[in-house]
């Protein structure tokens, strides 16, 4: 099979909570007056649910402007470290394939990637699988959200949707987690969270996910040094 159509049959089951989630923006984008115009504006431009989620919520409440971009970029400080984990693979591509990269690259994307990278034997064969991905979820992103614009949230309100997402990232991240590195750094990161969880302005997700970085460097070099 192509690698291209790996990448999108690779993302299927993630768009189980995709959509969902996607429903619900559009709703709230609609039920905060915008007009389908500036939620497709958004969309396009912004291309992250949780930041769009966030600015609306705060525009709703008549924030000041410089504040909601604010929180729109410190949500978003997190695709600097799924920036830097993909650099060594598209680094040597051309510079049209590092722009569209960049502008595809999403949570599932890069779950999905990280969790299937190391069975394909070359750059292009990854590359190739990721924009499968990418494409497929963005796909999925935009037309959910442009139903739940038009149709409202078809999600029955007693569903958990707020489960829908993490759930998806921990059934990829799990199968990863074949060495004890893996483990306690995904331990500690997860506690990490949870503690860190009222730090102001969702500055939590960026001091864990730094403080894992950390962890897991330290880890790694003590048992090379221990392997030596």
């Amino acid at each position: 099979m192509n690698t291209f159509f790996k990448g999108v049959r690779s993302m299927l089951p993630i768009t189980a909570g995709v959509v969902p989630f996607g429903a619900v923006m559009g709703t709230v984008s609609a039920d905060a007056n915008l007009t389908l115009f500036q939620t497709v504006t958004m969309n396009l431009f912004v291309f992250a649910g949780s930041a769009q989620l966030a600015t609306v919520d705060l525009m709703l409440k008549n924030t000041e402007a410089f504040v909601v971009i604010l929180t729109g970029i410190v949500i978003n400080l997190r695709f600097i470290l799924y920036s830097a984990a993909i650099s060594p693979v598209i680094q040597k591509s051309s510079l049209a394939t590092k722009i569209f990269a960049a502008y595809f690259l999403t949570d599932q994307t890069y779950a999905v990637m990280s969790a299937k990278q190391s069975k394909f034997k070359t750059t292009k064969e990854v590359i190739e699988f990721y924009f499968g991905a990418a494409i497929s979820m963005a796909l999925v992103w935009h037309s959910s959200v442009l139903s739940g614009f038009i149709f409202g949230n078809f999600a029955p309100s007693t569903w958990a949707l707020d489960y829908a997402v993490p759930l998806s990232f921990v059934a990829l991240v799990a199968p990863t987690l074949k060495k004890t590195n893996y483990l306690i750094v995904a331990v500690a990161s997860s506690i990490l969270s949870l503690l860190l969880i009222n730090v102001p302005y969702n500055l939590g997700l960026i001091i864990s996910s730094g403080l894992a970085l950390m962890l897991g460097v330290g880890v790694s070099k003590k048992r090379a040094v221990r392997d030596r």
